[in-house]
């Protein structure tokens, strides 16, 4: 009988592991669906219409706004930049370009 519960307490271990990393995946694609949203909101499709962050309304929370979030998305491009989905320019402006917004769509990312 040893053995068995040392089996279900591994399934449980490892069925819990999974779960986190489900959800945390599918967390970050909504998190990715509504900063690009945010910057088809404000137009900044393209180089020549790019936009600052504060602008876009990207500025990172505070402390405070951390805590009281409840789940909201941190509004934070640099992971989006690392992935090369958003581009800047010399100046610091962020722009997604067309080409990338059409992959997106296609792969189901944005709306």
């Amino acid at each position: 009988m040893g053995e068995y519960s040392s089996f279900i307490v591994i399934f449980i271990v490892l069925g819990g592991v999974a779960g986190a990393l489900f959800i945390s995946a599918r967390m970050t694609k909504r998190a990715v669906g509504q900063v690009i949203a945010i910057f088809q909101k404000h137009n900044a499709i393209g180089i020549q219409q790019a936009k600052t962050v504060d602008e876009l309304g990207l500025t990172p929370p505070n402390l405070m706004d951390r805590f009281t979030a409840c789940g909201t998305i941190t509004k934070r491009p640099g992971i989006l930049v690392k992935a090369d989905i958003v581009q800047t320019t010399e100046e610091g402006k962020l722009f997604i370009s067309a080409e990338k917004l059409a992959e997106l769509k296609s792969k189901g990312i944005s709306k």
